[in-house]
């Protein structure tokens, strides 16, 4: 059956995230979770939970893959295929947590003017810099949504749980797309997962850095459509 596809974007994301893969997923309905505004990790899983299609795929990005997983997790039989995109199950390290209470503490003391140049090729592949196609985006989503949603997306999943151990018991395959070049989601920790356990796939991608969907839309609708059609 023709499911249709529930894309979920990855933090300081809407919509735009995917404008540049659609138009590879023409024959599906596809339908696009906002959780912008949610003010907790709670709130922002039953935003995404309470606009979901009754029967999909769900689709998701980055911190949208973490609140993906939660939400298969509540109710695995609502989903039919679960592909994450850059994204990990595992909580974040003390240092993490620290180092997003000191830039959410800095910015509510200044006024943001944006992302650095610098700060924006952590995110992208150096082959993908000079694409004004994905760095405005990205760019322009982080100015829209604004300063205030930066430090509560910062802050509101600080303490998200360790989602392994669920993850293996969920009885449902579960599909991790991932990038060679990702500097902030290490390939290694879902290598170990997918060599461990037959349920849970991993899929390499080239090309790209952390931001996949807008970096190599082309080849991730081939996955995306190959994992949907499989029977794994």
């Amino acid at each position: 059956m023709n499911y249709p596809l529930y894309l979920i974007p990855g933090t300081m994301c809407d919509g735009r995230l995917w404008h540049k893969l659609t138009p590879y997923l023409s024959t599906y309905e596809i339908h696009h979770a906002v959780y912008a505004g949610q003010t907790s990790m709670d709130d922002m899983l039953a935003a995404v939970v309470e606009n979901k299609p009754e029967k999909s795929h769900l689709i998701s990005f980055s911190l949208g893959g973490y609140l993906a997983m939660e939400a298969a997790l509540k109710n695995p039989d609502n989903f039919e295929r679960i592909i994450i995109i850059a994204s990990s199950p595992y909580g974040l390290s003390d240092d993490e947590k620290q180092l997003r209470r000191v830039n959410a503490k800095m910015l509510s003391r200044m006024t943001y003017r944006g992302m650095s140049r610098k700060r924006l090729s952590q995110f992208v592949s150096p082959n993908n810099m000079t694409d004004n196609s994905v760095t405005n985006t990205i760019l322009q989503m982080e100015k829209d949504l604004g300063q205030d949603e930066l430090i509560n997306q910062l802050i509101a999943p600080i303490d998200r749980r360790n989602l392994k151990e669920d993850l293996i018991t969920i009885g449902k395959p579960i599909h991790f797309i991932m990038a060679e070049e990702d500097e902030l989601v290490p390939i290694g920790a879902i290598e170990k997962l997918a060599e461990a356990y037959e349920h849970i796939h991993l899929h390499r991608m080239e090309g790209s850095g952390h931001m996949i969907p807008l970096e190599i839309p082309e080849k991730l609708a081939e996955i995306i459509n190959y994992v949907i059609k499989s029977d794994r």
